[in-house]
């Protein structure tokens, strides 16, 4: 009888956990432990003679009832419990990457496509710099071993010049290729010199002479005597009236003499012989400038 008493409490426990109510699953689980403890209460085995085993008892139904809702109310409460685990997982990750992560180390974001470029444009740029810099530095290099040889071949000529007027036999061209050379190298006094002595034992052509003495007052122009200078060019244009050269010389020794006026009647002279030349007419509009600025033309 009181086996057949305990079967009828549970089927009225599963009776109850079975039927849809309007409670929360931990709301309706308290509810369903108080019914249990009263029906248990009522049963023979509940009387207070046998409080322990009515407690185990009860803990058992319990547990079984709880099992029972939460198999036939669905998995709220597993959801609930599940998505705690899932957070505190969550949680825990994100704690573990933060420790293996440094504070020191600086997370890089990935370059840009505007970075890309950028970069590229630098790089292109660097190599027009660079491409520049190694074309003006072969063209300073190629004019510097071009004046290197220069240099040689002229010390070499005046080298072999030298021995030819210090053996007493040199010929007025030899003296005046080695005037020549000497005006190249810069060293105008021995220029003059033998530029002089060319002048004076000269027995050639007379437009040849007036490359001596266009020459020869180069030399004097070079060395600040613009009266010699000028009139080493007269005497060029003298004896060679077209000589093209020897006018622009002349013009330039007048504009350095403060003689504006005789400037610009030689280098008139000269764009008669040669249209276009670039020297003279420059020269002539600078000095036609000075002049009408100064109101003396």
């Amino acid at each position: 009888q009181e086996s057949g008493q305990r079967r009828v409490a549970i089927m009225s426990i599963m009776s109850l956990t079975s039927a849809p109510r309007l409670i929360a699953p931990a709301a309706r689980s308290q509810v369903e432990v108080r019914r249990v403890a009263a029906v248990t209460a009522r049963l023979p085995g509940g009387t207070p003679a046998a409080p322990a085993a009515s407690a185990k008892n009860q803990r058992h139904t319990v547990s079984c009832s709880l099992s029972i809702a939460s198999s036939r109310t669905g998995t709220l409460v597993g959801l609930g419990a599940r998505s705690g685990v899932g957070d505190r997982r969550a949680r825990r990750a994100a704690a573990t990457t933060a420790r293996a992560v440094p504070e020191d180390v600086i997370v890089l974001a990935p370059p840009s496509p505007i970075a890309d470029v950028a970069a590229g444009l630098e790089g292109g740029i660097q190599a027009i710099y660079l491409g520049s810099l190694l074309v003006i530095l072969g063209f300073a290099g190629f004019i510097i071993i071009r004046q290197v040889f220069i240099r040689r071949e002229l010390d070499e000529s005046a080298k072999q010049m030298g021995e030819r007027i210090r053996s007493g036999e040199a010929t007025a061209e030899e003296y005046f290729e080695m005037g020549s050379i000497m005006l190249r190298k810069k060293v105008f006094t021995q220029a003059v010199r033998n530029l002089k002595l060319a002048a004076q034992m000269w027995e050639g052509d007379q437009e040849d002479l007036a490359q001596i003495h266009n020459a020869l007052g180069f030399g004097y122009l070079s060395t600040d005597k613009l009266d010699e200078a000028i009139a080493e060019f007269s005497k060029a244009t003298e004896l060679q009236p077209g000589y093209v050269t020897a006018w622009n010389n002349l013009g330039d020794a007048l504009e350095q003499k403060k003689d504006p006026k005789g400037a610009m009647e030689a280098y008139e002279e000269s764009l008669v012989l040669s249209p276009g030349n670039q020297v003279a007419e420059n020269r002539l509009v600078d000095i036609k400038r000075r002049l009408t600025r100064l109101n003396q033309l």
